[in-house]
């Protein structure tokens, strides 16, 4: 509702346009209707259950870790937390980044292939210590693993399939998903490159092939094309020590982008009505956590499912799932407010999220993370910048139309702004469009480091919404708008 400084003159009121409002769109594309850009929403801590007050922030900005020693995409990384180091695969090359010392060691020619995922677990031995194991899918040298002295040991075991790159380590095994079929492979207890003819069970709740593994809790799940099934390790023997849980989950379409989070599944299907959907695995049941813009810009993707990515990544107290899904736009789900927005790299280009890998240390989360394409850098994100590897981005907040609580033709005499207030000049740039977003106005600038940020003379309308860009290096935390209204006769 609108409020008025002077009550005896009903021709002038001070309107307040909430910000935070997920991404709602007509038409599902990306130009039309609310968006927020390189922003999260932000629930304000308060002792009052009814203080439902959000603050759209800006995303940190990212920092290059690795940068590239040759062409080439990242196929595939793991954190090894016992080591505290990363390793992660570009082209047939395997390097071992040493996060104490800031060291990257490169073991060349690890794999016969050069292109395509390297999935990667680590296996745990019964003295604790620990090997990173890798494979690109193929049988027998398809697999190696590392140990702490970069020690490289490569599988000869003629026994192993080729199978999907998705190793997961269980109980002292490394299981596997042989390709095209509903086999999954074990190797033998505390060795994970020797295997058994016949250490195998099937996936058989339906006659679809497994497409990917995942461990949650202690719980081996396999995905397949339209079934995701669990097992568990029954201490069977000899062959697969798996016993298969009696619930299935019932998906129409497994696509991919699998990411874990704490014991929970995030994944990318399709629901019951043959939609593209993000669904959420928790227990035993999968939860669609898509909105209908989501969707529907899903099904207007026409470079490929096979393409799309997803991961999670962590920072400023917030927790993401990062859909990067066809060539026009990255949808990200933040797990705490369970909102959508979208997210653009450096000059507003894709976020083209190839993988991610979160890092814990000292109580908290750094993200490492590749994108698709050329680069084999390595980066992550970083709270005390608001640049991409050097380059400012945009945080860009474009509101629903407002017509103010009437059609009459009205003046609007001011805007200012309610958010934190930054330690240097940082500035804002408003626009409007008086013709539902076809068309934008000049952009009137204004200072966040001031008393009272505020735009003056923004000209006369009848319905309003509002777009706001803000570029530069520093923070941007804003709440609300407020408008000064004239209301006309007319």
């Amino acid at each position: 509702m609108p409020y008025t400084n002077n009550p005896s003159n009903d021709t002038y009121s001070v309107h307040r346009i909430d910000l935070t409002r997920e991404i709602l769109k007509r038409d599902g594309t990306t130009t039309k209707d609310e968006d927020y850009l390189n922003v999260f929403l932000e629930t304000i801590k308060s002792k009052s259950v009814d203080d439902k007050r959000m603050f759209v922030t800006k995303r940190a900005g990212t920092s290059t870790v690795v940068d590239s020693v040759f062409a080439g995409a990242v196929r595939g990384a793991i954190y090894w937390a016992d080591q505290n180091k990363l390793i992660y695969c570009v082209d047939n090359d395997v390097y071992v980044y040493n996060i104490n010392t800031g060291v990257s060691t490169t073991l060349s020619n690890v794999f016969a292939t050069t292109t395509g995922d390297v999935g990667m677990c680590i296996f745990l031995y019964d003295d604790e210590t620990s090997k990173v194991v890798a494979t690109d899918g193929t049988a027998v040298s398809g697999m190696i693993t590392i140990d702490s002295a970069n020690t490289v040991v490569t599988c000869a075991d003629a026994d192993l399939p080729a199978h999907q790159p998705y190793p997961v380590f269980l109980d002292g095994y490394v299981f596997v998903a042989q390709t095209n079929s509903a086999a999954i492979w074990n190797s033998d207890l505390n060795d994970p490159l020797s295997w058994t003819a016949g250490a195998l069970l099937d996936a058989e709740f339906e006659a679809d092939w497994i497409r990917a593994l995942a461990k949650v809790n202690n719980y081996l799940v396999a995905f397949g094309s339209n079934t995701i099934e669990y097992f568990w390790d029954a201490g069977n023997s000899p062959g697969t020590p798996l016993q298969k849980n009696d619930t299935p989950v019932k998906l129409t379409h497994f696509i991919g982008g699998l990411s874990l989070y704490e014991n929970n599944l995030f994944c990318i299907g399709t629901n019951e009505n043959g939609q593209p959907d993000l669904f959420k695995l928790e227990g035993f049941k999968a939860s669609p956590v898509g909105t209908s813009t989501v969707c529907r810009y899903l099904q207007s993707c026409t470079d490929g499912m096979s393409n799309w990515r997803g991961g999670i990544v962590s920072f400023m107290g917030h927790t993401f799932y990062v859909l990067n899904a066809g060539t026009t736009a990255t949808w990200v789900y933040d797990l705490d407010s369970q909102i959508w927005t979208r997210w653009a790299y450096q000059s507003n280009s894709i976020f083209s999220l190839k993988l991610s890998v979160l890092v814990e240390k000292t109580n908290s989360f750094n993200t490492y993370f590749a994108l698709t394409g050329a680069s084999s850098a390595i980066y992550k994100f970083d709270e005390s910048v608001y640049q991409d590897s050097n380059t400012n981005f945009t945080a860009q907040i474009v509101t629903e139309a407002n017509d103010f609580d009437t059609l009459r033709r009205k003046t609007m005499s001011s805007v200012s702004f309610m958010g934190d207030r930054p330690s240097a000049d940082s500035s804002v740039t408003l626009y409007w469009s008086d013709d539902d977003y076809q068309s934008w106005s000049n952009g009137l600038s204004t200072n966040m480091n001031q008393d009272l940020p505020i735009v003056r003379r923004l000209g006369s309308f009848r319905q309003r919404c509002f777009k706001l860009t803000h570029t530069d290096n520093a923070p941007l935390r804003i709440q609300t708008f407020e408008c000064a209204i004239n209301k006309g006769n007319s």
